[in-house]
């Protein structure tokens, strides 16, 4: 048996062709494409939303900074008129002060003086804590008795005691001397205003 062997001739190998289905890719594409476009579609309306989002924002600002720029005005008003009122309140409060002080000794002095009838005359007033003494001369004891009532209707004073009551002559007339106590119904105030400082800072305001 011979075997022959052609050494010249070079076979040529046979290159492979795959051999695709198209209708099978075909039915393949929109497995790819519909993804695609409904990511697309996701993203516009995600960024759709959030630009309206956005322009409400920015318009709700542009009507809040409207609305400051018509209330500012009124706000600035209203400020003064505060400042104004404290003013006016405090100015009150000093008024209240003085009359508190009135009620005080010299209050009392002022109702003493007025209480004071015809024919009684005033020689000394003592005071030390809202202790008062009174010494003086009257046309009698219904004189002194009209005193001590005049002075209990004042509504400064109270536990008006006569201490005594003597016989005296004075350019030929028979008068009488007496001395009275009571005590004062003023208390002086526990916060330490004072009111002329007050009226002072007042004045410069």
């Amino acid at each position: 048996m011979i075997i022959k062997i052609n050494l010249n001739k070079k076979q040529k190998a046979k290159k492979f062709k795959p051999q695709v289905d198209k209708s099978s890719v075909i039915s393949f594409i929109p497995y790819i494409v519909v993804p695609i476009i409904a990511a697309v579609a996701v993203v516009y309306v995600m960024q759709y939303l959030v630009q309206n989002k956005i322009n409400k924002i920015t318009h709700n600002i542009d009507s809040y900074n409207s609305k400051i720029s018509i209330l500012m005005p009124k706000v600035q008003k209203v400020v003064a008129i505060r400042k104004v009122q404290s003013q006016i309140i405090q100015k009150i409060n000093i008024i209240k002060t003085l009359k508190k002080e009135q009620k005080g000794p010299i209050g009392y002095t002022f109702s003493l003086t007025n209480a004071i009838p015809k024919f009684a005359w005033i020689n000394s007033l003592k005071s030390n804590s809202g202790n008062i003494s009174i010494n003086g001369v009257a046309l009698d004891g219904q004189v002194v008795s009209m005193f001590m009532k005049k002075i209990k209707k004042t509504g400064f004073f109270h536990s008006i005691n006569l201490i005594q009551t003597a016989e005296t002559k004075k350019q030929g007339l028979n008068l009488q001397d007496f001395s009275l106590t009571m005590k004062s119904k003023y208390k002086k105030p526990e916060s330490k205003l004072n009111s002329k400082n007050i009226i002072k800072k007042s004045v410069v305001k």
